[in-house]
């Protein structure tokens, strides 16, 4: 297909007479039409389709249908539905009461567009720039950011049913692509074996009759796999999603023994960050946090909070699952600073918080990081009276650290951390420290005391230090609002349950519902709606009066 741009249509004279009629007191979509209403053009999409061929419906249109299609979390059919028989959505959509709209299909097929092309992207971009030639963004003002799982759409397995549904599927798709091959390879027992998907009931019940049929699925993954690595097999089926997938699992879960293939012992297995969880979704991952587990992906929302102005979302940020909350801070830093919305102050919680990401939001990015420091765990910070490494004065450019005593330090090294990160060794005299007054409360070695410290620990010594002033958890009182806005994602609109299959294409429908979240709260800004001050019950002020 191709797109041949034309300008957003305007306001046919008949849906608007027809619309306000029926909205006397006007309505969501009515107010999104009149005061938001030029959002999209044909040509920030035009990317995303041939050339040449025929003609495609226009991409401004269809990219608020999906936002609309996401503000109230329907089906591709019913979204197709209300273009057609909805007044209000026509008059949003800005189409004629006698348009007949489209097939359903339509809707998938320019989704895919968007997912293939990085196109979830611009439609949040677009919004944002919208917004804040609006005046509803506020520049350099506060933002919160968190984060929540979101579920696969495909089902957790079970090892063995991993295993077996991979090598079903591996069939499945050779049998589409060379049907003769197979036929002359495959074992009389495949078929009643791998025809059928295995769920739970009809798995062996005994634990001894369970590894009996993981052993002989593995073996016949394996015989698979020399077959198709033979010389005769066609060269092109060893590319074959499903045969690669297949091989990977196998190398994940199996190793050959004397008795055969059989399980790998669980202390073997690959990262968890690295393991397929499912043949139907290679991305998706099991993940366990605060005492939940899911197979699926971690969400991050970033949305503005100052006083004044609407809540909009200004980034959405989908990871694996296992991927830590401190590793999207510089990501979610850089997509802001792209499109111009980069925060004076960010409240984020505890697992956004580590001396590098303080160091790096304000160096880089000038972002103050605001939020609950991690704390001193070492057991001279229990002990009191105990000497902590914030006692000590570092001398950079000499690359010395003084104790509280007086004492330099005498081995100043440079290294890394497991995790990548620089990280500084010193180490004091220990002779000094065996005859100090206070060894007792500095160090149990029996050598000099030692300290470990990134390059960015004045970052988090100025944190630790801003976190003790008595109007610290007041000023970060507003980063709750942001579990509302997920709350809200979540009961209303689905957020934690993905519809498609991949990173990138849940990445999009997350994208589309915080776009659709955007238009809602600025709609309702301007027709007069406020975020309601948090209710407070009849005995607490009574309470606060006493």
């Amino acid at each position: 297909m191709s797109m041949q741009p034309r300008p957003f249509p305007a306001l046919p004279e008949t849906t608007s007479r027809v619309a306000r009629s029926a909205f006397r007191k006007g309505g969501l979509y009515l107010t999104i039409g009149d005061e938001i209403g030029h959002i999209f053009d044909d040509e920030d999409f035009g990317d995303l389709y041939a050339l040449e061929g025929a003609p495609a419906l226009a991409p401004a249109q269809l990219v608020l249908v999906l936002i609309f299609q996401a503000l109230e979390n329907l089906s591709d059919r019913e979204a197709a539905e209300a273009v057609r028989a909805r007044m209000d959505w026509k008059y949003a959509l800005h189409l004629e009461l006698e348009d007949t709209g489209f097939d359903y299909s339509v809707l998938s097929e320019f989704r895919s567009r968007l997912a293939e092309e990085q196109g979830a992207q611009r439609v949040l971009d677009r919004v944002l720039v919208r917004m804040r030639a609006m005046g509803l963004l506020k520049e350099r003002g506060r933002q919160r950011t968190d984060s929540t799982q979101v579920l696969s759409v495909a089902r957790t397995l079970s090892r063995l049913e991993l295993v077996m549904e991979t090598m079903r599927l591996a069939l499945e798709e050779l049998a589409v692509e060379v049907p003769d091959w197979l036929r002359g390879v495959a074992q009389p027992h495949w078929v009643e074996r791998y025809s059928m998907v295995w769920r739970g009931n009809r798995m062996p019940k005994s634990k001894a009759d369970r590894a009996e049929l993981a052993s002989s699925v593995g073996e016949d993954g394996a015989y698979l796999l020399e077959a198709i690595a033979d010389q005769a097999a066609p060269e092109r089926i060893v590319h074959l999603p499903a045969v690669e997938q297949l091989q990977k699992v196998w190398q994940q879960q199996y190793e050959e023994g004397s008795k055969g293939w059989q399980w790998r012992p669980a202390g073997t297995l690959p990262p968890a960050a690295e393991l397929i969880a499912t043949p139907h979704d290679v991305e998706a991952r099991y993940a366990e946090r605060r005492g939940k587990n899911w197979t699926g992906y971690r969400l991050h929302f970033s949305e503005t909070c100052d006083p004044g102005y609407p809540r909009l979302i200004t980034h959405v940020e989908l990871t694996p699952a296992l991927r830590p909350d401190v590793k999207a801070v510089d990501t979610i830093h850089q997509a802001l600073k792209k499109r111009d919305c980069l925060p004076g102050q960010h409240l984020v919680d505890g697992g956004y918080m580590v001396g590098h990401t303080l160091a790096d939001s304000q160096e880089k990015y000038g972002v103050d990081l605001f939020g609950p420091a991690p704390k001193n765990t070492t057991w001279q910070a229990k002990q009191e009276g105990g000497i902590t490494t914030e006692m000590f004065e570092i001398d950079w450019e000499r690359q010395q650290v003084t104790c509280p005593q007086g004492q330099v330090s005498s081995i100043w090294s440079q290294s890394h951390t497991r995790h990548g990160q620089p990280t500084i060794h010193v180490q004091f005299p220990a002779t000094a420290c065996r005859a100090c007054l206070c060894r007792t409360r500095c160090t149990r070695s029996k050598g000099g005391r030692a300290l470990q410290f990134a390059p960015s620990f004045p970052a988090l010594k100025e944190a630790r230090k801003r976190q003790q002033a008595e109007d610290f958890w007041e000023q970060y009182a507003p980063r709750a609002g942001a579990e509302g806005t997920i709350s809200e994602a979540v009961r209303k609109h689905g957020a934690r349950k993905s519809r498609y299959v991949g990173l990138q294409k849940t990445w999009l429908q997350e994208v589309l519902l915080a776009s659709a979240i955007n238009l809602e709260r600025a709609a309702r800004w301007l027709m007069g709606d406020r975020p309601a001050v948090t209710r407070r019950s009849r005995f607490a002020t009574v309470m606060a009066a006493a």
